[in-house]
């Protein structure tokens, strides 16, 4: 397999996963210069002109979210994802889903600094509805916990989740809560974490 990614993209939240999986060994890392991002070679794979990306045999996998699963699902012995039967997949891609919709779309909202009145006005045609109710879902969720998301044990949706909050409040995009703060030291207690 061959993850094609940029040292400054959403691609270095795959590289715990990684390490997560025990399998760093079996991905080669592409390193990929955004300006080459528009050339021929790298559209042929990915036609929207950005990383992440997997190769896997003649399988390209984009977005972020779907690595992780694809990943997880492809080596389901490690015990990072529910079976296709367990209940709480449903729980696990809400998640996936929720981290790559609302929470990024809210998150993209802010860097691009839309005012707060236009989101408001446009709240009931936006996936995040308000930056309120995105916080209020992820509290909602934690307050759950235990201590991961689907119960005591983790998935690469606590994961993603962590890291994608990680993210988020390193460039002060959201604010470090403290009902995010249990779940967030518990992620970056893990050994895959320690050197990120």
């Amino acid at each position: 397999m061959k993850l094609y990614t940029n040292a400054h993209s959403r691609g270095n939240t795959l590289l715990p996963l990684l390490k997560e999986l025990d399998i760093e060994n079996q991905v080669e890392i592409i390193q990929v210069d955004y300006k080459d991002l528009r050339n021929a070679e790298y559209l042929a794979l990915n036609p929207m002109g950005k990383v992440p990306f997997l190769v896997d045999g003649d399988s390209v996998i984009s977005e972020t979210p779907a690595i992780f699963a694809y990943l997880a699902d492809k080596f389901i012995e490690k015990g990072f994802t529910p079976a296709l039967n367990d209940p709480k997949r449903g729980e696990y891609l809400k998640w996936l889903f929720f981290c790559h919709g609302p929470l990024t779309e809210m998150m993209d909202f802010k860097s691009l600094n839309v005012s707060p009145e236009l989101a408001a006005q446009k709240k009931g045609s936006l996936s995040f509805g308000s930056e309120q109710l995105v916080y209020d879902f992820i509290k909602a969720g934690l307050s759950k916990a235990n201590p991961y998301l689907l119960g005591d044990k983790i998935s690469v949706a606590d994961l993603f989740l962590a890291y994608w909050l990680v993210f988020a409040i390193s460039f002060k995009i959201v604010p470090y809560l403290d009902e995010f703060k249990p779940f967030l030291k518990l992620i970056q207690q893990r050994d895959s974490v320690k050197d990120v």
